[in-house]
C-alpha cells in the first residue's frame, strides 16, 4: 500500500471519522433489524413502534453522516431529536446506542464550549425524560452509565492522540532544526577550511619562490621547512573540506559572506580564550582561564579555527543562559595527542534544563558537535549539579 493511499485512508477513517463510521454501522444494524421485522410481519400488520424505530434509525444515520462535514450541526440535530422523538423508553435499544455514539462524537470535539453545551442539554433532556417517561424513567439507570463511559473513554483516547500528534510535530520540527543547523555549520566549516587552504597554498607558492631565488642554503632550508609543514597541514585540511562538501553539497557556497565573522586565516584558539574571556567579564561574569600556551600553538590552523568557533558559540550561550554575575571558566590544555577545551558556567537556578537538552543552546550545540566530529574530535555538553559543562576535544 502506497504512502498516499495510507494518508487518504487515515483522513477518511481516522480520528473522529472512525466514530462516525462505526456509529453508522451500529445504527444500520439496528435499522436492518427493524426492517426485517417489518418485512416478516408485513407493514400493514406491524405496530407503530416498529415503524417508528425504523424511521428514527434512518434519521439518526443521516444526522450522524452530517457530522462528517458539520459536526456542530449534527450534534444540535441529535439533541433536538432527543427532545422531540425520545419521550419514553419505547425505543430503548436505539436510544442507548445513539447516546453512546453521539456522546463519543462530542468527546472528540476540540472546543470545550461545544462539549459543555452538549452535556448541559443532555442533562436537561434527562431531567425532563425522568418526568415524562414515568415508569420508563428507570431506563436512566442504563443511559447515564453509557453516557459517562462513552464520554470518558472517547475523551481520554482523543487527548492521548492529540498529545501524540503534538509530540510527532515537535520531533519533526526538532529533526528539521537539527538538519538545518548541521547544514549551516557544514557551510561555515567549508568556508573556514576554504580560507585556510587557499591561504596556506599561497604561502607555499611564495616560499617556493623564496627558496628558488635564495642566495644561501639556510634561507632555502627554512623555506623548504615551511613548505613541508604547510603542505602536510593543507593536505589534511583539504581532505576535511572535501569530506564536508561531499556530505552536504555546499561546494557552491564556500566563498559566501561570513556575516562579519573573523577570517579563518587570522583565528587562533589562544586568541579566542583572551577575546571571549574578556567578553564574559564585560558581561559581568567572574572568569578564570587556564591555558597551555606552548602546547596549543602547535595545533594546525584548522583546529585553531574549530576551537575558536566553539568558544564563540559557547560564550554566546553563557551570556544568554548562565546565572548573571556568576563564576565561569575557560580551560584549553593538551592531553596526550588531543587539545581539550573545557568551559564551565553556573546554570540559572530559576531555569530547568535537561541534561541532554540540545535546545538549551539552540541549534548552536548541534553545530558545535558537528564541527568537532568533522575534525575527528569529540563534543559533550550538559548539566551537572548547578553547572553547565562543555567539553570539546580535537586531535593534533
Amino acid at each position: 500500500m502506497s504512502l498516499r493511499t495510507k494518508l487518504h485512508l487515515s483522513r477518511v477513517f481516522g480520528g473522529r471519522n472512525l466514530i462516525i463510521w462505526l456509529g453508522i454501522l451500529a445504527l444500520a444494524a439496528v435499522t436492518l433489524t427493524e426492517i426485517v421485522t417489518l418485512l416478516q410481519n408485513g407493514i400493514g400488520n406491524s405496530d407503530g413502534r416498529v415503524i417508528r424505530a425504523a424511521g428514527f434509525a434512518v434519521l439518526l444515520i443521516i444526522i450522524l453522516a452530517l457530522a462528517y462535514r458539520f459536526v456542530w450541526a449534527s450534534l444540535g440535530a441529535y439533541i433536538a431529536m432527543l427532545f422531540f422523538a425520545f419521550g419514553n423508553g419505547e425505543q430503548l435499544l436505539l436510544l442507548v446506542a445513539s447516546l453512546g455514539i453521539f456522546t463519543a462524537l462530542v468527546a472528540s470535539v476540540d472546543s470545550a464550549l461545544v462539549r459543555n453545551i452538549y452535556l448541559s442539554l443532555l442533562v436537561v433532556w434527562m431531567l425532563q425524560f425522568a418526568i415524562r417517561a414515568q415508569d420508563d424513567a428507570i431506563t436512566l439507570v442504563v443511559q447515564i452509565p453509557v453516557v459517562i463511559l462513552a464520554f470518558m473513554t472517547s475523551r481520554s483516547i482523543f487527548v492521548l492522540l492529540e498529545k501524540n500528534q503534538q509530540s510527532v510535530k515537535q520531533m519533526e520540527r526538532l529533526r528539521e532544526r537539527t538538519e538545518n543547523a548541521i547544514r549551516d555549520e557544514r557551510k561555515n566549516i567549508a568556508r573556514d577550511l576554504h580560507d585556510i587552504v587557499a591561504h596556506d597554498i599561497t604561502i607555499v607558492a611564495m616560499q617556493s619562490k623564496a627558496a628558488k631565488f635564495a642566495n644561501d642554503a639556510n634561507t632555502s632550508r627554512e623555506a623548504i621547512d615551511v613548505i613541508s609543514k604547510l603542505s602536510s597541514e593543507t593536505l589534511h585540511d583539504l581532505r576535511l573540506m572535501l569530506n564536508v562538501l561531499r556530505s552536504d553539497g555546499t561546494m557552491s557556497d564556500i566563498g559566501a559572506d561570513l556575516n562579519g565573522k573573523p577570517s579563518a586565516t587570522t583565528i587562533q584558539a589562544l586568541q579566542g580564550v583572551t577575546v571571549f574571556s574578556q567578553r564574559l567579564r564585560d558581561a559581568g561574569f567572574d572568569v578564570e582561564t587556564d591555558v597551555d600556551e606552548q602546547e596549543i600553538t602547535e595545533l594546525p590552523r584548522s583546529a585553531h579555527t574549530a576551537l575558536y568557533r566553539v568558544m564563540q558559540e559557547a560564550t554566546t550561550n553563557i551570556i544568554k543562559h548562565a546565572e548573571p554575575g556568576s563564576q565561569c571558566s575557560i580551560s584549553l590544555k593538551r592531553r596526550g595527542d588531543t587539545a581539550v577545551l573545557r568551559m564551565v558556567n553556573q546554570v540559572m537556578t530559576s531555569k530547568k534544563i535537561a541534561t541532554n537538552d540540545a535546545l538549551w543552546g539552540g541549534s548552536g550545540l548541534i553545530g558545535m558537535e558537528d564541527r568537532m566530529r568533522a575534525f575527528g574530535g569529540q563534543f559533550e555538553a550538559g548539566k551537572h549539579a548547578h553547572q553547565w559543562i562543555l567539553v570539546a576535544e580535537i586531535p593534533f
